[in-house]
């Protein structure tokens, strides 16, 4: 049985135990569908008299082009404000009283030890310790942190959107800037069930997926590339390490299958890297996860348990290696 399936009736008790939650929301929500149409309203009112007022300024004669068009652009940015801020404004105040509100709510009831903080996200210099990506990042953002214990294991992971700006110049004169998504998607650091010391960067295997044997061969240039048993773990993932002994340690056979489990699951594209005693780990995802939506009722059982299905997911990693599982001298 799916984690979906299996997890409907919890969903259905946490939406009973926090039913007043959801009828106060339901109210903020109507409000804001109110103050929405208002907005629109109001917008059409102001188009209307923005282009009633060109029309008399065109037909009172005289040389008035300048302010006719100074009147119909101002108008137009004003009611374009209108319609989007005021309307979208509404919408996003909602939005976000139903994260801090229902979604909280249903996470401190699904799993007790998650802290969910909606607005915040795995801090920069976390993701750049990482080191798993070799880029400059000059925009980052992030949102729904999750962050506590989770059965044996401490983790924290967010939503994050990394992003680098490039500036060219183009062949007719003048800059074109462009923005590259050097990261999007979920990233979790989670404490691995090992003490170790070494570092260990499991990264798609690019090289040897487009090149095939030649791939192969030109991975063994690199000096500290690291060879596993599994060969269905090396055509797939390449293992770089600064103590190859110690990432034999942590990678035994059992994990490499286990990475193989979790590329499955999520996305071919999956990178990680063990160190501090600990896993970073960059699951690619184009699509936003953890959001509530505005066009159907507060108490959407749907939406509650597509919210929470999403949280177990990314739960289950601690499952899927194993995490939990001390070793030795793992607390």
């Amino acid at each position: 049985m799916s984690v979906s399936e299996s997890f409907r009736p919890e969903v259905r008790a946490i939406a009973d135990q926090i039913r007043p939650v959801l009828a106060r929301m339901e109210e903020a929500r109507m409000t804001a569908i109110r103050k929405r149409k208002q907005s629109w309203i109001l917008a059409g009112i102001l188009a209307v008299i923005t282009l009633v007022a060109v029309m008399v300024i065109n037909a009172s004669g005289g040389n008035h082009e300048g302010l006719m068009y100074a009147v119909g652009y101002g108008g137009a940015i004003i009611t374009l404000l209108v319609a989007v801020m005021m309307g979208s404004g509404a919408k996003n105040r909602y939005l976000a009283m139903v994260k801090e509100e229902v979604f909280t709510a249903a996470v401190s009831r699904a799993v007790p030890g998650i802290d969910y903080k909606p607005f915040s996200m795995i801090p920069r210099k976390v993701f750049e310790h990482g080191g798993l990506f070799d880029s400059r990042i000059d925009k980052y953002f992030g949102e729904d942190c999750f962050a506590g214990k989770h059965g044996a294991t401490n983790l924290t992971f967010s939503e994050l959107l990394v992003q680098r700006v490039e500036t060219r110049s183009s062949p007719k004169g003048g800059v074109r800037t462009q923005t590259i998504t050097v990261f999007k998607g979920i990233y979790l650091v989670a404490d691995f069930h090992k003490e170790f010391a070494c570092r260990v960067e499991i990264m798609p295997d690019v090289a040897e997926a487009t090149f095939g044997w030649l791939g192969r061969k030109m991975q063994g240039i690199s000096g500290n590339l690291v060879r596993l048993e599994s060969p269905e773990f090396e055509k797939v993932f390449k293992v770089t390490s600064d103590d190859a002994v110690g990432a034999r340690y942590l990678l035994t056979p059992e994990m490499q299958e286990r990475f193989l489990a979790l590329r499955g699951e999520w996305s071919k594209d999956i990178r990680a890297v063990l160190m501090d005693s600990s896993l970073h780990l960059a699951i690619p995802n184009s699509k936003e996860w953890f959001e509530p939506r505005m066009d159907v009722p507060a108490d959407d059982l749907p939406t509650l348990h597509g919210f929470l299905v999403q949280l177990m997911l990314i739960l289950k990693i601690t499952e899927t290696l194993d995490l939990d599982t001390r070793i030795w001298t793992k607390e």
